[in-house]
């Protein structure tokens, strides 16, 4: 047999290779295929949790820009109702102003209209009082309280009917 080169050790060698392989898988393939299992395993639903967290992220971002877009057109729709309220509160201050000129004035012309009768009633008083002082000196008599009012009047009235 030694001709073939068969050799006893080369043998052993091959034994202790088989075994060392069925060891191997025994104790060290079967754990490490286990641990790479659960690796993919760990990694797929990493993937399945951050496909998820996107849609969730996309949704939420949908919705953020429905809810910025309704925002946007209540605060234009504030603006635009307090704009007409500013410009409505303007007109009225307008209005105010107005009906309040109106009435300064007609209290003004009132008031010029009492005045101007007050001074034209004084007016006629000293001009009658004038006049009968100026007669009474022509005529040079004394007139009596009575006379003198009966002539007041009667100039008065004569005054009111020339105007």
């Amino acid at each position: 047999m030694e001709s073939l080169g068969f050799n006893a050790t080369l043998l052993a060698q091959m034994i202790n290779f088989l075994i060392l392989l069925i060891l191997l898988r025994a104790v060290a393939y079967k754990p490490f295929m286990n641990m790479l299992e659960k690796r993919r395993e760990l990694i797929e639903s990493s993937i399945a949790a951050a496909e998820e967290d996107k849609k969730q992220a996309e949704q939420l971002r949908a919705n953020l820009q429905a809810e910025l877009k309704h925002t946007r057109e209540e605060a234009a729709e504030i603006l635009a109702r307090a704009t007409k309220n500013a410009e409505e509160q303007a007109q009225a201050i307008i209005e105010a102003a107005k009906a309040e000129a109106a009435r300064v004035k007609e209290s003004a012309l009132a008031e010029i209209q009492r005045e101007k009768e007050k001074a034209v009633a004084e007016l006629k008083d000293q001009v009658a009082t004038l006049s009968i002082l100026v007669a009474g000196k022509i005529i040079d008599q004394k007139l009596d309280a009575n006379l003198q009012k009966d002539l007041v009047n009667k100039f008065i009235k004569e005054a009111g009917v020339l105007q």
